[in-house]
């Protein structure tokens, strides 16, 4: 299905404006005229006629330029669909087919043990990336029908960064992980949303590394917050980019040379359940080719 153009209808839309004032301006030169030629004065029931099938022809115009806006809007919901449903299949095919193939391989040769085991653990990865595309779509649902069952919980960072560590062995293979917590204090929190946002977070730092990634998690507080600054060693981000990456479905062209199969929900997810528990995010530096860092603040719980 080939993509619908704007160009002709905003082109056939300025036509039909156009020719719409010329026929208001023709019809009220011809009445005046009209009146002249029966050599009868324009007076004030002349006046209000003319105002009324003036106001009458420009409500008219009026409602032929909220059909073209509706129509610009539908254009663009159609194109966002399409943009969402290849992103999805995408997305999902690639993780499945990799499955398939390793699952194939063990099946149909016979492998030394660690050659099985290193297998294994890619289905594991892949595994786990479905998982965050589900959680992903999932979250992003609930989140546009404001639906937000959390179950917040009272835990400290160092607990909740080593519980992510130990529950993403297979995420976190091959990534330089390094934390710094200055102080050790406690957040309230939903686990499992927070993991969505550190996941999510951890993947993008993969993904758009050309060489190996490199994460660095820090920590440090004031009085009401906790600064949480997550580093990594990516692509970077351009600085009038920043914002754009938050919004949904957003994906930067430089991203989406590196990697096809994104679904531009991630960091939208990361910045809907950061305002949830009542903090923000933003991208606090970085440039470009030498990696993005992160600014998460959360308020400090009290004991």
């Amino acid at each position: 299905m080939k993509n619908p153009r704007r160009w002709p209808t905003t082109l056939i839309f300025i036509a039909v404006q156009l020719a719409w004032l010329t026929i208001v301006i023709m019809w009220v030169v011809w009445y005046i005229r009209y009146r002249q030629s029966l050599i009868q004065p324009v007076g004030a029931w002349d006046i209000v006629i003319i105002v009324e099938v003036s106001v009458l022809l420009l409500l008219i115009l009026i409602g032929i330029y909220a059909l073209y806006i509706l129509y610009q809007k539908q254009l663009t919901l159609m194109r966002t669909q399409m943009h969402i449903i290849s992103s999805i299949t995408h997305a999902f095919k690639t993780p499945l087919a990799t499955m398939q193939l390793y699952l194939e391989t063990i099946e149909k040769r016979d492998l030394p043990q660690d050659t099985k085991d290193q297998l294994l653990h890619g289905m594991f990865a892949e595994t786990q990336r479905l998982k965050a595309l589900v959680d992903n779509f999932l979250e992003s649902a609930r989140l546009s029908y404001n639906r937000r069952p959390y179950l917040f919980s009272t835990v400290l960072i160092s607990r909740f960064l080593e519980s992510f560590v130990r529950n993403h062995e297979n995420l976190l293979r091959g990534v330089a992980l390094h934390t710094e917590i200055k102080n050790d204090v406690p957040i309230r929190i939903d686990t499992h949303a927070l993991d969505i946002v550190f996941s999510n977070l951890t993947e993008n730092a993969i993904h758009y590394s050309t060489a190996a990634p490199r994460v660095d998690i820090k920590t440090w507080n004031d009085k009401k917050r906790l600064y949480i600054e997550f580093s990594d060693s990516g692509i970077g981000i351009p600085r009038e980019r920043y914002r754009d990456v938050f919004k949904r479905f957003k994906r930067l062209p430089e991203a989406m040379a590196l990697w096809g199969s994104g679904t531009g929900m991630g960091l939208y997810v990361v910045k809907t359940i950061i305002r949830a528990h009542g903090g923000n995010i933003k991208v606090s530096g970085g440039n470009v080719g030498s990696g993005t860092s992160f600014l998460i603040h959360l308020p400090i719980a009290q004991l």
